[in-house]
């Protein structure tokens, strides 16, 4: 028996919309540096696909990682570090302080060069 999977994600949309999702919540919370969100939130962002909020995840989150902006002390990474707990279904994410006020001051993010 042959099965076809039907489903491709997007991880690049998906990393995509994680930062600009990150991007408005920075701006709207300037003095978390650290966050939680339940995973539901996520799934939520991803338009309810499940797999990309779950084990796919770190995946897309590593992509969220080549996004950068320019800040006080050169070029960084918006996020710092990121902890996933999937049996507590809670994603912990770091900001990198200088990044953060680059994005509370509205410097644009960098995005990646696709192949």
């Amino acid at each position: 028996m042959n099965m076809e999977y039907l489903h491709k994600p997007d991880y690049f949309f998906f990393a995509h919309k994680m930062v600009l999702f990150l991007e408005k919540y920075i701006k709207q919370h300037p003095t978390e540096q650290e966050v939680t969100f339940h995973l539901q939130t996520i799934y939520d962002l991803f338009g309810q696909d499940r797999a990309s909020s779950t084990i796919n995840l770190e995946g897309i989150l590593n992509i969220v990682d080549e996004y950068l902006i320019d800040s006080q002390r050169g070029i960084s990474t918006l996020i710092h570090d990121y902890h996933i707990q999937i049996d507590q279904h809670i994603l912990t994410i770091s900001f990198h302080p200088h990044a953060m006020q680059s994005v509370i001051c509205g410097a644009s993010v960098f995005f990646p060069k696709v192949a």
